[in-house]
């Protein structure tokens, strides 16, 4: 896209319809990735010892697998997490893009929030990609 002249990644409001319309696309293909791996069956090696099962009942139950919970217990008050949270913890945004970049596609779709194109494909993603940049280049 960048190539062709469709994408100016010096240009913000480019930047913003390109999270708007790919980060959800990419957020679903990691789930599902992390879904498949965290559920399939790590089989046994020869000549290598290392774990073998299925990783999320690994994690959960460590104890049928001959380890222990290495989990452990902070002791610290709750506003003390509270306020490392408020300090350090960064929001991530519900579309991908700058939560202040939604009112401008609202009102450049003149769609409610709800009502905000969710792209399932690349090519949708790009099609809304170019049809959004085409109509905010003109403001």
């Amino acid at each position: 896209m960048v190539d062709s002249g469709s994408l100016r990644i010096d240009d913000p409001v480019h930047l913003e319809c390109l999270r708007f319309c790919f980060i959800p696309l990419l957020q679903h293909d990691l789930n599902s990735f992390t879904h498949l791996w965290n559920s399939h069956r790590i089989r046994q090696q020869r000549h290598v010892e290392a774990p073998n099962g299925i990783p999320t009942v690994m994690y959960f139950q460590p104890e049928a697998y001959g380890t222990r919970d290495f989990l452990f217990r902070i002791s610290c008050e709750l506003e003390t997490i509270d306020r490392i949270q408020e300090r350090y913890f960064v929001k991530k945004p519900q579309f991908g893009c700058k939560d202040d970049f939604i009112p401008v596609l609202k009102h450049v779709c003149e769609m409610q929030q709800e009502q905000l194109p969710t792209p399932e494909s690349i090519e949708s993603a790009t099609f809304l990609f170019l049809a959004l940049t085409e109509i905010l280049d003109g403001y």
